[in-house]
């Protein structure tokens, strides 16, 4: 065999060990690649407190019971998470307890987890609280005061450079919704729009949900739809911390108030943790470090909660109920 030969040999020898080599890495790899993947489906369920310094500055795993808080999705998961996390760990060392946190990316989701005592307390959109209420008989612990009072609105955003006005203006165009039971972000707005005798599919070109009152904001800021409705907390936080997109919008309407998004329990909750929770809300302004982290989320603090505040929705809610039967 001439020299030639035997270099080709050597050379075809070498690119077979090579796929032999990226063979067996890539089974090494596929049960990772499937865990990330696994995981990557997963609704976000953070424990935010599994180990804590101790006096020497080590790490000690946190043996404290675990105190389960959900978030529906009024603003996006990384939003939530950023500016949630540490006032809700503060809740929990004020119980002694160390906090679990968990968002679902539908209100509906989080309205299951209280039902089926999945978690402690939610933070949930008026609307859910309300289809809670009547289904279970989920219980209001305590609700965020924001500049003075308790109630909010649906505004009706459109791009900055746009003409329109009014939702009239909306006719034929591309509509952001956020959550199919969110209260300002897709009643509210199909309520306003049934008082006109129309539906949403009569009514816009196109509509689509968000799943979140932030990514309406961007959608519209972004040019992706030509109108959204969105809660007006929402819009005023992002205001604060995310100007560059809010400018890029304009109020064209603002709905009549309703009662607050509120903290929520299940009503068979034991009454003493019950009890010790709502004080902890209800002094949080009372502390600091609390009291900053309230006013970054632009929350005065959390006061006493009357359901018959949210009977606007209620009313809503029926009214709406009755038209489709027609």
């Amino acid at each position: 065999m001439n020299s030639l030969v035997l270099q080709r040999v050597f050379a075809g020898l070498a690119i077979v060990g090579q796929i032999i080599v990226s063979l067996r890495r890539s089974l090494l790899l596929l049960p990772l690649v499937l865990l990330l993947a696994a995981c990557n489906n997963d609704r976000p369920r953070v424990d935010m407190a599994k180990v804590t310094p101790d006096a020497a500055g080590t790490q000690v795993k946190d043996t404290r019971p675990p105190l389960h808080i959900a978030v529906a999705a009024m603003i996006s998961p990384e939003t939530t998470r950023q500016y949630y996390e540490e006032l809700l760990r503060l809740v929990a060392d004020r119980m002694g307890r160390r906090a679990v946190f968990s968002q679902r990316r539908t209100y509906a989701e989080v309205n299951t987890m209280v039902m089926n005592k999945e978690v402690d307390a939610a933070f949930v959109c008026a609307g859910p609280y309300v289809q809670g209420h009547e289904q279970f008989g989920m219980e209001i612990l305590a609700v965020p005061v924001v500049h003075g009072v308790k109630v909010y609105h649906s505004y009706i955003i459109a791009n900055r450079n746009s003409s329109y006005t009014s939702l009239n203006d909306l006719r034929g165009k591309k509509f952001a919704f956020t959550d199919p039971d969110s209260n300002t972000g897709s009643m509210v707005p199909t309520y306003m729009l049934a008082k006109r005798g129309e539906t949403p599919d009569s009514f816009f070109g196109d509509h689509f949900f968000s799943n979140s009152h932030d990514n309406s904001i961007k959608a519209v800021a972004n040019g992706q739809a030509d109108g959204a409705a969105v809660d007006s907390l929402i819009w005023e936080f992002m205001n604060t911390i995310d100007p560059n997109v809010t400018s890029r919008t304009r109020i064209i309407e603002k709905s009549s108030p309703y009662g607050i998004p509120p903290i929520v329990v299940h009503p068979a909750m034991d009454p003493a943790t019950k009890k010790k929770l709502k004080q902890v809300l209800l002094t949080l302004h009372e502390h600091k470090e609390s009291a900053e982290l309230l006013a970054k989320l632009q929350i005065d603090r959390f006061a006493e909660g009357d359901d018959k505040a949210y009977d606007t929705v209620r009313e809503m809610s029926r009214w709406l109920e009755k038209e489709k039967g027609r």
